[in-house]
């Protein structure tokens, strides 16, 4: 059932191409001409429905331009503190961070008590 439904399709297109070729063989000079102009003007105002499609190509590629000139900028500004943060990471997970983490009263009392004597 499918291969006949795909065959009759290809009939149906074949057929109707031969018409539609064996009209176009009968019209005048005249007619064809004024199919042709009609089919230019068709294209010419379809062209200029869409006037944003001449620009947003480049639209596009300016943005992506922005965007990879602000990537580079961001990540060149990144790499300079990655060190500090390996460190600071380093010391989050030491097991001191954790005796620190428990005594934090106590270090503030000893900074408030340094600041009010020094």
């Amino acid at each position: 059932m499918n291969d006949r439904s795909d065959e009759q399709p290809d009939q149906f297109a074949a057929a109707a191409k031969r018409l539609l070729d064996e009209s176009v063989q009968d019209l005048d000079r005249k007619t064809v001409l004024a199919l042709q102009r009609a089919r230019v003007q068709a294209i010419d105002r379809a062209s200029a429905r869409r006037p944003w499609l001449q620009w947003s190509g480049g639209l596009a590629l300016a943005s992506m331009a922005a965007l990879a000139v602000t990537m580079w900028l961001w990540q060149a500004n990144s790499v300079n503190h990655s060190p500090l943060l390996l460190e600071d990471l380093e010391l989050m997970q030491s097991p001191e961070n954790l005796e620190l983490s428990e005594d934090l009263e106590f270090y503030d009392w000893l900074a408030d008590g340094t600041a009010a004597t020094g």
